[in-house]
């Protein structure tokens, strides 16, 4: 994810301060200064210096400018620790965690990585948690998040930020961080219009599509059906696979399906997809040719998706990147709103 110009400005300033370019107590350039300097805009210059400002390196005094602290920016400050549940080997959580690990501990905080497993009967193994809290622990980041373990933290009095939930379920979460996906919806509409493509499929798990998307495609005239994908109630990766994989092969069975196939497959999951799409290939179906697939994803499993399919796609260290700068922001003391974290639509080959 390409950088913007004021953390291409902050993370230069912060590498002259930490090898003592400028002393504490002494004024960095003006606005104007640093303007000329990186030839960029005064919103640039002034939100890298906000940046440094949070993160400790700066005060910003009126009439006197910028002007570096005296408290050094790597001193360690507390123990943060990273939550994710039933992860399976999955990439997306794992890249996420150590991104999140790697950028608080360049700001003095200890961050330790946990993934709890999920056995097959439903159940979570909070030991490693109970362990962890009573050897201290500060603030936690909790990647989609339980009820049972979410519990833990509330009667430790842990404040806690959830990612990718809701926040009327944890309600004494200090924040939960929202997936942006109406950008990637827009992209996707505009493709299908252009393709003149009026109807789409989705193989979808047992959960309510997106009311904002569903409303955007029929006021744009596209229909659409979906098939619903069965899963245990405690799943592997592997069951995912195989529920897309049962799922098209249904569908295709029946041979009305077979004589007018759909131009366009929607996979609410990349290995609802990988199960799919293999369905798809059995069945003698060519892509992008016959049909054009869609599926949401995680940045890095677009080598075993394949080029020719498009993807709404979840990038995990830039996610990292925008719930650290949140997480920081909450651990000085500051009252922030939660950010949505925008996901990107990368056409491929089929749309």
């Amino acid at each position: 994810m390409k950088k913007l110009e004021s953390e291409k400005i902050a993370e230069t300033l912060k590498s002259e301060l930490e090898t003592g370019r400028w002393r504490a107590g002494e004024r960095l350039p003006s606005v104007a200064e640093l303007r000329r300097r990186f030839g960029t805009g005064e919103f640039a210059v002034r939100h890298a210096l906000q940046n440094l400002r949070d993160d400790g390196f700066i005060t910003l005094r009126q009439n006197a400018g910028a002007v570096v602290t005296q408290k050094a920016s790597n001193v360690w400050k507390g123990r943060v620790l990273f939550v994710a549940v039933g992860t399976y080997g999955s990439y997306f959580p794992h890249v996420l965690g150590m991104s999140v690990s790697q950028r608080l501990r360049e700001h003095g905080w200890d961050c330790t990585t946990l993934f709890v497993n999920s056995g097959l009967d439903g159940s979570l193994d909070t030991d490693q948690i109970v362990r962890q809290i009573a050897n201290g622990v500060d603030f936690v980041v909790n990647l989609a998040a339980e009820r049972q373990i979410a519990a833990l933290f509330d009667s430790a009095g842990i404040p806690y930020v959830v990612l990718n939930g809701y926040a009327r379920e944890y309600p004494n979460a200090v924040g939960v961080v929202r997936e942006d996906i109406s950008g990637c919806y827009d992209a996707l509409i505009k493709a299908l219009k252009r393709r003149f493509f009026d109807n789409v499929l989705e193989f979808d798990f047992e959960r309510s599509m997106d009311r904002s998307f569903k409303t955007k495609l029929a006021a744009a005239g596209i229909a659409v059906r979906r098939v619903m994908c069965r899963l245990p109630a405690s799943y592997a990766l592997s069951d995912v696979k195989k529920s897309g994989y049962s799922a098209v092969e249904g569908f295709f069975a029946d041979e009305r399906h077979r004589r007018n196939p759909p131009k366009v497959v929607m996979f609410d999951d990349d290995y609802l997809a990988l199960g799919g799409i293999a369905a798809m290939l059995e069945a003698g179906i060519r892509i992008p040719e016959d049909m054009r697939v869609v599926t949401h994803s995680n940045k890095g499993n677009e080598m075993v998706l394949g080029h020719s399919v498009a993807r709404i796609e979840n990038d995990p260290e830039f996610y990292g990147h925008v719930v650290v700068d949140y997480v920081l922001k909450l651990l000085a003391g500051r009252k922030v709103r939660p950010p949505r974290v925008p996901l990107r639509f990368v056409p491929g080959e089929s749309l």
